[in-house]
């Protein structure tokens, strides 16, 4: 059997189709293959980070020779890959075609879905209640891949593993809940582990390969990282990720949130890692952001619908 707390740290210093799928398949062989994730025939949900329409340099949305490793891995196993998301701003459509994904999905037959048809879903996680609305699409599926992009993050520090499966609440539902915690970012945090344990992803993989530092999750530069993280426990990938950027886990806020929900492992004597030795692969000088308030006011909610639409309908970023 898996160990649900190994972490594997694979490799990968360019997105050229040949290294990206090599380290994709690597990372998978540590957990016994794609075959021991899921299982065949089943419906698999590749839920990247399409916040907005970008090009892939810019590092805002995962990178899309990613994606296409991961596609064709659940394609090999005789599933049925679906890649989807629900940006902040635009149309899943529109990131596709920015990205070259929607050439890539026609020619293999896969669909690429916005994460709409919300869905009011009741969760107690780490004995407290939460009533979350997600993505019904989201819910509906076999398996959930998670493909984040790392970026560093104004309100919560970097965005990895946890904070990418927000994007499985519909359209600006993620914007009313900033609204709704009134800068309590422990309510917040909380929040974002217990939709994490609502839609559950069987695997996550991190494109590190080249991350977002400075002012994420929009406007920082690109880093180079060169890696791909790994794991089951989306947690305990999360707390990898903070040591490869050299960071005390008690100064993330989603990691304070799952330890007092007493969610997922975050003891690095209890994560196996699978691959590069985490010393031989640590940035120093990962440049952060300053944190800024969580809340949004109601005037930011409207202004943020308003171009979310135009956007969507008629505008290009």
């Amino acid at each position: 059997m898996t160990n649900p707390n190994k972490v594997s740290v694979v490799k990968c210093t360019d997105y050229s189709k040949e290294d990206v799928r090599s380290a994709v398949d690597k990372t998978f062989s540590y957990f016994g293959g794609i075959e021991n994730v899921i299982k065949k025939g089943s419906k698999v949900l590749l839920k990247p980070n399409f916040l907005k329409e970008s090009s892939p340099r810019k590092c805002i949305v995962t990178h899309p020779a990613v994606i296409e490793a991961v596609a064709e891995s659940v394609l090999e196993t005789g599933s049925i890959p679906i890649i989807g998301d629900s940006p902040a701003f635009g149309s899943v459509a529109k990131v596709a075609k920015r990205i070259g994904l929607d050439k890539f999905a026609e020619k293999n037959g896969i669909d690429i879905i916005e994460l709409d048809k919300p869905r009011k879903v009741s969760i107690n996680c780490g004995g407290k209640d939460f009533s979350l609305t997600v993505s019904g699409k989201a819910l509906d599926v076999d398996a959930i891949i998670n493909l984040p992009k790392l970026k560093a993050h104004v309100q919560v520090y970097f965005t990895a593993g946890v904070k990418n499966l927000y994007g499985c609440v519909s359209g600006k539902q993620k914007a009313w809940r900033h609204l709704q915690a009134k800068n309590n970012l422990e309510w917040y945090t909380e929040m974002l582990i217990a939709n994490y344990q609502l839609v559950k992803p069987v695997f996550t993989i991190v494109d590190a390969i080249t991350a977002m530092e400075e002012k994420g999750p929009t406007g920082g530069k690109p880093k180079d990282v060169s890696l791909l993280v790994g794991g089951i426990d989306v947690i305990a990938v999360d707390r990898v990720v903070t040591e490869l950027l050299s960071v005390r886990p008690d100064d993330v806020p989603i990691l304070r949130a799952a330890k007092r929900l007493g969610i997922g492992e975050q003891d690095l004597s209890k994560i196996e890692i699978a691959g590069e030795e985490l010393s031989s692969v640590k940035v120093h000088d990962f440049i952060f952001p300053e944190l800024l308030p969580i809340g949004f006011d109601f005037i930011r909610v409207v202004k943020s619908l308003i171009r979310h639409l135009w956007l969507k309908n008629v505008g290009k970023a």
